[in-house]
């Protein structure tokens, strides 16, 4: 469970959970997982795990024709969100923040840009947000 903290514009709609569920499972018939009784290694389970995630993103637009990331779009969304102005600003900020990172780190690793490029704007708006994963209720 999560506590949206300032920014429950965040929170996905049932519907887009269900998309995204959608998706996964497209992804996951076209990259089925490896099975556990040939004792996969780590490196073979990150690999997969890339291939779903990049799966996932291509099949949501998340590249243009080039394979490039559409950093643009990303930040499209967060300002559609409609949250408190000086947090948007402040997300921006961190938005060309993290891209400028993800490009000069991984200029040819377009994968291993968005990974980090998510990685560094999720927890930036954990924190400008005060994002929190909560316990569930117990039972």
């Amino acid at each position: 469970q999560i506590n949206w903290g300032e920014c429950p514009q965040l929170e996905p709609t049932q519907e887009e959970k269900s998309k995204k569920q959608t998706v996964i499972a497209n992804c996951l018939k076209e990259n089925p997982p490896p099975k556990p009784e040939d004792e996969p290694s780590p490196e073979v389970l990150e690999k997969h795990h890339a291939d779903i995630t990049t799966c996932a993103l291509k099949t949501e637009g998340w590249f243009d024709d080039n394979n490039k990331y559409k950093f643009d779009r990303a930040k499209t969304e967060i300002e559609q969100k409609a949250l408190n102005p000086e947090i948007t600003e402040k997300i921006k900020g961190k938005h060309e923040e993290c891209k400028g990172e993800a490009e000069e780190r991984f200029a040819d690793d377009f994968i291993s840009q968005v990974k980090l490029y998510q990685a560094c704007m999720d927890q930036n708006i954990s924190t400008i947000c005060g994002i929190q994963i909560v316990a569930p209720p117990q039972a």
